[in-house]
């Protein structure tokens, strides 16, 4: 698995230098994740296709690469040891026209081999034509790591899961009591969108001389074109990853045993907050064995991680970004404290409610200096927040009558 990353000449990086350390004592039924945060323009998704690179996608580095400079990274199976060479480092360069070796290794060659896939949060899944049991083109590695789909792709996909779900129906037949593997993968598959949307979820083939894939969600039989974009969106990688892993290993083999690295560009995209929360502990129950890399800006699927690495990405002022030593996620983190502390967003207010609630900290400062126009300017103002809703009315209660107690003692001094 990859330990780390190091470039000298990555804007907007400038020296790059990022660590995946092991998750130590991570339960065994949940992939390693590494999570990347940083407002926009911290090059979140850059890293992604850093990693989509040297996996042998190389499209989506080539399109953030201008010019005709190189620039040179170097990646490790191993967690460099400080004030020492890293004997394990390996070194590629990377311009447009694609990626170079600049030596062949074993790990090298894991790289180019191992099960890997990028995603995008996109809902791009759709009605296709299928067949009850129709050929489906092998996995194709830079299409794989592309993280966007050929406009096409969604008939690969569909019919992918429909193949699956026919042979799992023809494995329910068996006489012997033994779950088929095709069981097994569907019936995961399932319950992961079922405890992700709250709503018994299922596929299903229907239909003789033509036969058509669709969802039961609830107690409703829908067609993917009227699904919500949310549920199109998780079809569109967690499905996809689960049946093109499959396809990859050509019907062999374990996924839950099987070791795979996942790019993941926004997961969260068309999800409400309630389905933000679940996805990427579902997605991590999936393939316990696998490597995660997660861009995100939701705090909720942040705070939903409890096995992993965090690492924090930050603008400095001279415009280049700066990367936090990595950080252990922990439990019973809340959205507050990941919005505060990993987000860096004080604000709970909206832009104008927080204007106001800053001019009246300052008039109440002055107030408490003597200012005694500030103290009725602050007075006014603070009754004027307590009527914007209920929680600044419990708030601003407290800070007026804290104002007056305060400015009453020193008066009687």
């Amino acid at each position: 698995m990859f330990r780390a990353l190091a470039s000298d000449n990555f804007p907007p990086f400038g020296k790059l230098n990022l660590q995946f350390p092991v998750v130590e004592s991570k339960p065994a039924d949940l992939a390693e994740v590494h999570l990347f945060t940083g407002v926009n323009g911290t090059g979140k998704t850059r890293l992604l296709t850093v990693l989509a690179a040297m996996l042998g996608g190389t499209e989506a580095l080539a399109r953030r690469l201008k010019g005709p400079g190189t620039t040179t990274f170097r990646v490790s199976e191993k967690i460099p040891t400080p004030g020492h060479p890293n004997p394990s480092w390996l070194a590629f360069d990377a311009n447009p026209h694609g990626i170079h070796w600049q030596m062949l290794t074993p790990f090298a060659q894991w790289c180019q081999t191992v099960p890997a896939f990028a995603y995008h949060g996109t809902a791009y899944v759709k009605d296709e034509k299928i067949a009850a049991m129709g050929g489906t083109p092998n996995p194709q590695r830079p299409t794989c790591l592309a993280f966007s789909r050929p406009a096409d792709y969604s008939k690969t996909l569909l019919q992918a899961i429909a193949n699956l779900t026919v042979q799992a129906g023809m494995e329910s037949r068996r006489s012997d009591a033994t779950k088929g593997r095709s069981i097994q993968i569907v019936q995961a598959l399932e319950d992961a969108i079922s405890g992700i949307t709250q709503q018994r979820f299922a596929f299903f083939v229907t239909g003789y001389q033509e036969p058509k894939l669709l969802v039961r969600w609830g107690s409703s039989e829908l067609f993917f074109d009227v699904l919500p974009d949310g549920l199109r969106a998780i079809i569109g990688w967690m499905v996809d990853a689960t049946v093109m892993l499959d396809a990859w290993l050509q019907g062999k083999g374990d996924l839950r045993e099987t070791e795979a690295v996942f790019l993941l560009d926004e997961p969260e995209s068309h999800l409400h907050p309630v389905w933000q929360r679940r996805v990427l502990p579902a997605f991590q129950r999936l393939f316990p064995k696998a490597q995660i890399f997660v861009a995100t800006h939701s705090p909720f699927v942040i705070s939903s991680l409890n096995h992993g690495w965090i690492h924090r990405l930050s603008l400095e002022h001279d415009g280049q970004v700066a990367v936090a030593e990595p950080a252990p996620a922990s439990l019973g983190d809340s959205y507050i404290y990941v919005l505060e502390e990993i987000m860096g967003l004080p604000e709970w207010y909206d832009p104008e409610t927080e204007e106001l609630l800053a001019r009246f900290r300052a008039l109440r400062d002055d107030a408490f200096h003597g200012n005694d126009d500030a103290r009725a300017k602050a007075f006014e103002l603070g009754q004027s927040l307590a009527g914007r809703s209920d929680e600044l009315r419990f708030m601003m209660g407290k800070e007026l009558s804290q104002m007056e107690r305060r400015l009453g003692k020193a008066e009687a001094k």
